[in-house]
Formats: structure tokens, C-alpha cells, sequence
């Protein structure tokens, strides 16, 4: 008999960046981008700004990650936050975690 195949996990990082001296859009893409390819490189993750788009002082970017395991998904957001934590500190962040079994 064939045991049954391990359903993929995915963990979701949504951070809120709340920008007070950005002065323009170009300013505010300036960091999103940097927190976007930062994510990317160190973490191999998938991100998109999601909301705030035309905001210049507030943006919404979420992280996505899949595992084979609920304890590798716990694994990767607990190293993307601790990574957006010490790279991001000094912004104002809200960050919020989610894993969704598929």
C-alpha cells in the first residue's frame, strides 16, 4: 500500500512599512524595492507589494514560501521575519505570519 502524499505547506509574511519621512513615491518604491530583492536573494522567497500601492508613506508587502513540513514553514517565517526585523528595524514594521496547508 502506498502512503499517502505529504500535503505542501505555505507560509505567508505580510509586513506593513509605515514610512514617515518619505516625501514622494519614488522615495517609498526606493525601500520597497530593497525589502522585495532582500527577501528574494537571502530567503528565495516570492513577494508583491499588496496593498498602498499609491501611498507614499505606507506599504503592504507579503512573502510567500512553500515546505514540505509545518515545522520548515514555521522554520522560514521565523527567519524572514527575524531578516526584515534586523535589515528594516529602524521603520516603522507590522508584521503578520500565516501558514495555510494546501
Amino acid at each position: 500500500m502506498r502512503d499517502r502524499p505529504r500535503r505542501p505547506y505555505l507560509a505567508l509574511l505580510t509586513i506593513t512599512v509605515r514610512l514617515a519621512d518619505a516625501m514622494s513615491l519614488k522615495d517609498k518604491r526606493m525601500v520597497v524595492r530593497s525589502l522585495k530583492d532582500g527577501i528574494r536573494s537571502r530567503m528565495g522567497a516570492t513577494v508583491a507589494e499588496i496593498d498602498g500601492l499609491d501611498e507614499k508613506r505606507r506599504a503592504v508587502v507579503t512573502a510567500a514560501v512553500l515546505s514540505n513540513s509545518r515545522v520548515g514553514a514555521e522554520e522560514m517565517l521565523a527567519r524572514l521575519e527575524n531578516d526584515v526585523e534586523r535589515r528594516f528595524g529602524g521603520y516603522d514594521l507590522e508584521v503578520a505570519s500565516e501558514i495555510v496547508e494546501l
